[in-house]
């Protein structure tokens, strides 16, 4: 399968440095170019499973203390998963994002698993924002890696809000041409890599020539350097 261009790419790095004329409410970037640091501070709004959605079996109650270990792997997810380096004007740029708890944030609800006949409706994380407000569950069968796993879904399901914004549902939902954008891989979507970064947006095909394991995915997962300049662009600029 060949990538798609990301629509990034159009933009000039002048550009992604100042930002766009419409930025979102929710994140704002200070630009250091002496040291060519770019701090993004993302606002968070996180929500408890609604009566709407709970009386539907569509999600379940969490407890208080749920809903503090789950935003603060979320936060951290944020942090490991979208901050790295880029580069503009030919030259290398340290990216650090991190998370503030707020009311004006994207909402995005923490849930249990609702009703088992609902199949993944009620148990497969998803982030239709702006559409919707979007569920993020915690898997407790992933064993020791769940919090791990919790943190990258929770990054990635985030990340859907920033490309959606910039660029659609087409190529959000539609996880950068490997998917339909009912989160369906498509049969020629790529392998995952043997070596190197998998990108934190895109969907992969199982490789059974070169086997991946979980461990070996949380660690090698990360924004793509294009998601991250993405973010750069839509974030509005701290004063």
């Amino acid at each position: 399968m060949t990538p798609k261009l990301h629509p990034i790419s159009a933009f000039p790095c002048e550009q992604i440095l100042r930002g766009r004329k419409n930025p979102l409410g929710y994140a704002s970037a200070s630009i250091d170019r002496e040291k060519r640091e770019i701090h993004i501070r993302v606002l968070m709004d996180y929500r408890t499973p609604s009566f709407a959605s709970r009386i539907s079996g569509l999600a379940s109650r969490i407890t208080r203390a749920q809903f503090d270990v789950y935003a603060r792997l979320a936060n951290q997810g944020m942090v490991d998963y979208w901050s790295r380096s880029v580069r503009l004007n030919g030259l290398e740029w340290s990216v650090k994002v991190t998370v503030r708890e707020s009311a004006q944030g994207m909402p995005i609800t923490f849930a249990n698993p609702g009703i088992r006949l609902l199949g993944n409706l009620s148990s497969r994380s998803r982030n239709p924002y702006p559409v919707f407000t979007g569920n993020l569950y915690y898997d407790h069968s992933c064993g020791s890696d769940s919090d791990a796993i919790f943190s990258m879904t929770a990054a990635h399901e985030i990340g859907h809000g920033f490309l959606t914004s910039a660029f659609g549902i087409a190529w959000s939902w539609g996880h950068g041409g490997t998917s339909s954008i009912l989160g369906c891989a498509h049969a020629n979507a790529p392998p995952y890599p043997p070596s190197g970064e998998i990108g934190l947006m895109s969907y992969y095909s199982t490789n059974i020539n070169s086997p991946v394991y979980r461990g070996d995915i949380i660690q090698r997962t990360i924004a793509s350097e294009d998601d991250v300049k993405t973010l750069i662009l839509i974030s509005g600029r701290a004063t």
